[in-house]
């Protein structure tokens, strides 16, 4: 199950007790795939097929663009729009079979994102080589325990990696990891209660500190750092 490439970072990163270390994770193979689909990557066939296949999501084309390279962002969207203008043409011209195929492309073309669902999958092999870290490594089991917290996002799907794959080890790893993401659900929680309870009249005139922020805390626990 473990892939040796994935220990390293992985191990920085739960080095840090900063946040959610899958977060951090996502975040550095999500700038990995940028990097690599801006540079050399842009010119080879496979990987123009699939950005043509695929497209990018409005986050990811914003990236693009804010790293300058104009020229490689530009060379994809040449032939990416040159395969959307010959699939749209396709369901006039070849039937009720070439009208499914061609909603079935631009569906695709327009629903998916290269560096999202490259991320995806790199993320699920990261969290999978997490739990046989945790599985296999005491050292590393101390630091997992310690860890600040896991977001919403990254505890699930970190518990679904423990029902599909650990067997016997399942309950284990899955509550280790609601352990460590209830540290950063509780303060959100406190934050939101207090906010919500400051409307009532007679708490009115209490302090309201960090509860100020109550929503956008208990939003970043939910969906993690933004990608």
């Amino acid at each position: 199950m473990a892939e040796k490439n994935y220990t390293i970072p992985i191990n920085e990163e739960f080095d840090k007790y900063d946040g959610c270390p899958l977060c951090r994770l996502h975040q550095r193979f999500e700038r990995h795939s940028l990097e690599y689909i801006m540079g050399a990557a842009m010119m080879e066939p496979d990987v123009r097929q699939m950005t043509n296949l695929t497209g990018f999501c409005r986050d990811h084309y914003e990236k693009m663009l804010a790293m300058g390279n104009r020229l490689s962002l530009s060379l994809m969207l040449q032939s990416y729009l040159a395969e959307l203008e010959g699939k749209l043409k396709g369901p006039g011209s070849a039937g009720k079979k070439g009208y499914a195929n061609s909603l079935a492309y631009v569906t695709r073309a327009n629903d998916g994102c290269f560096v999202c669902e490259r991320a995806a999958q790199t993320l699920t092999a990261l969290a999978r080589n997490v739990a046989y870290l945790w599985q296999t490594d005491a050292a590393f089991r101390e630091k997992f325990a310690k860890q600040e917290f896991f977001c919403l996002r990254h505890a699930t799907l970190m518990l679904r990696i423990a029902e599909q794959e650990l067997g016997k080890n399942a309950s284990g790893f899955a509550s280790a990891v609601a352990e460590v993401a209830i540290k950063g659900l509780q303060p959100a929680r406190d934050k939101i209660d207090r906010f919500c309870r400051s409307f009532d009249y007679r708490y009115a005139s209490d302090p309201l500190g960090d509860a100020s922020q109550a929503a956008e805390d208990a939003i970043h626990w939910i969906l993690g750092e933004k990608i």
